[in-house]
């Protein structure tokens, strides 16, 4: 006679996911998707972090294609699914500024807060001359894990932000076409980039530094000195 198998794997909440306001359901990861992640972290290694990332999600999340979805949504939707898992509070080692004595800081998950302008869609289009514009998008995991220097933001600053705003180019609008840049070869695409203006390369710059992301604002007292300490994070990275 073989062991019970459980039912574990039926979705029991729900969460909004930020950018498309939709409501899905989820369920806890379990164990064969923990291990995956445990293994996935310990390698330290960005690309596969995200494919384990998004893989987990995958089963854990009902009715959207998370691989289609903006980026800081699987981040937000991550830290949702992690606290129905295994635990909605975590902690963090934080050095005092005062007296540099490291603190266990805790915080809820759920607290995080995810700020998007509702805006967002009316400013994703920017002119850049008289018959050109160029429509604007928030870049994918997908995306991210197919460029080497994204998925392991490994390079000079100046070109890892070249690559951020180049996954951020959804079409070229002129008055007669509308071209999609991911059906343009990299040759061309770069070619576009490098005979922009630095005023009409800031106006794209913009969209892609306001993107949003998880931040979360954490006040303690230092258990030695007693100072006030304020920590700001933002970004995944900075959560786990």
């Amino acid at each position: 006679m073989g062991l019970p198998q459980l039912r574990n794997d039926v979705p029991k909440y729900e969460m909004i996911v930020p950018s498309t306001k939709q409501a899905v359901k989820f369920r806890p990861f379990l164990v064969k998707e923990q291990k995956t992640l445990l293994v996935a972290f310990e390698s330290k290694d960005p690309k596969q972090i995200l494919g384990s990332m998004l893989d987990c999600l995958e089963s854990c999340v009902q009715g959207i294609n998370v691989h289609d979805l903006a980026s800081f949504d699987v981040d937000y939707m991550f830290t949702q699914v992690r606290a129905k898992s295994v635990g909605e509070t975590t902690q963090l080692l934080h050095a005092c500024a005062e007296c540099n004595e490291e603190n266990e800081v805790k915080f809820n998950l759920q607290e995080i807060n995810m700020n998007i302008d509702d805006d967002w869609d009316k400013k994703k289009v920017i002119q850049i001359t008289d018959d050109i514009s160029v429509e604007l998008k928030y870049p994918t995991y997908k995306e991210v894990l197919s460029n080497d220097m994204l998925a392991k933001k490994d390079g000079p600053v100046a070109d890892l932000l070249f690559e951020s705003i180049i996954s951020c180019l959804h079409s070229v609008q002129t008055e007669n076409e509308n071209i999609l840049v991911k059906d343009e070869p990299k040759e061309e695409i770069e070619r576009f980039m490098n005979s922009l203006t630095n005023q009409q390369l800031e106006k794209i710059t913009g969209f892609v530094e306001s993107m949003p992301t998880l931040s979360h604002n954490i006040d303690y007292e230092c258990v030695k000195c007693k100072n006030k300490n304020t920590i700001e994070l933002s970004g995944l990275q900075d959560f786990f």
